[in-house]
């Protein structure tokens, strides 16, 4: 081999390996430059996930305060309805209606807890918080839904014996002495034995007479026996008659209340002096009026 095949040779080598280093930094440039590239999204990427994760962790506190802030609205109204509680059972004593145990109470709203298990992977104490304040949510759902229904039940009774008391004749129907009662006796002017269906009371003429329950006027007459009456009836079966008055200060199918002025005292009819007879009907039966004079509205039941 020559000299100049030799020179050659080395040439080639020379610029071969010229091509292989370039080759290789450039390389080495190309992997430098995505790594940096890579290194720069990372970068922007890590930044931008902590700006979420910080967004995220503020929310969070933001919705701790919202629950803590929750749980003092519950706690507040809570209190208010064990006030209601007190109330109603106050009024259930007073008025001899029946009582609800405290324990009955808790039984009519209790109830396996709820879990909402979406939240699993979030912090555990927020996740906690949350699920009792579901649970303390869903006690104070229960807890008005029974208490609307025993105030509910409470009103209807409270109605009932209201609506009873205004329609039962309780109260005297004037103002004087009993000159004759109810029952069997010596007629004041037949002198016959007879059955006196009502209750006499005497006083002055013109004395006022009051209907002694709300009702509505259906009778407003006169007649030899009676003279000057009237009828009322009443809801719950009741019917009162009002006899020997001077003047009747009502009319047929006015609506009257307890305690109300009807007319007045007097002598009309078969009467031996200024007197008020007084009769009490119950689904068409004679009834003692004595036994109905200053009843107390709780004293009064429904009965037949």
């Amino acid at each position: 081999m020559g000299i100049k095949s030799i020179e050659d040779t080395n040439f080639r080598l020379k610029v071969s390996l010229k091509r292989n280093v370039l080759i290789a930094v450039s390389v080495a440039l190309l992997l430098l430059v995505l790594f940096m590239v890579s290194g720069i999204i990372y970068i922007h990427n890590g930044y931008r996930d902590m700006d979420k994760t910080y967004l995220v962790m503020e929310e969070n506190s933001h919705l701790k305060d919202k629950i803590t802030h929750l749980n003092s609205e519950i706690d507040s109204i809570m209190i208010r309805l064990e006030l209601m509680e007190n109330w109603e059972d106050d009024i259930r004593s007073r008025e001899n209606f029946k009582e609800i145990n405290k324990e009955v109470r808790e039984m009519g709203i209790g109830g396996l807890p709820q879990i909402d298990n979406e939240l699993r992977l979030s912090d555990p104490k927020a996740n906690l918080e949350y699920n009792l304040l579901v649970n303390r949510i869903n006690h104070l759902r229960s807890k008005v839904a029974f208490n609307y229904q025993t105030h509910e039940e409470l009103h209807g009774n409270y109605q009932l014996r209201s609506d009873l008391y205004r329609s039962t004749p309780s109260i005297y129907p004037t103002f004087g002495r009993i000159s004759s009662a109810y029952g069997k006796r010596k007629h004041p002017i037949s002198g016959k034995k007879d059955f006196h269906y009502g209750v006499d009371l005497a006083n002055k003429k013109g004395t006022p007479v009051y209907a002694t329950a709300s009702g509505k006027v259906t009778v407003t007459s006169r007649t030899a026996k009676m003279g000057r009456y009237i009828k009322i009836s009443h809801d719950f079966g009741f019917e009162t008659v009002y006899g020997h008055l001077d003047r009747i200060q009502v009319k047929k199918g006015q609506e009257v209340e307890k305690g109300q002025i009807i007319g007045r005292m007097g002598n009309t009819g078969d009467s031996t002096g200024p007197h008020l007879h007084y009769e009490v009907h119950r689904y068409n039966r004679y009834r003692n009026p004595a036994k109905y004079f200053i009843q107390e509205r709780e004293d009064i039941a429904l009965t037949k």
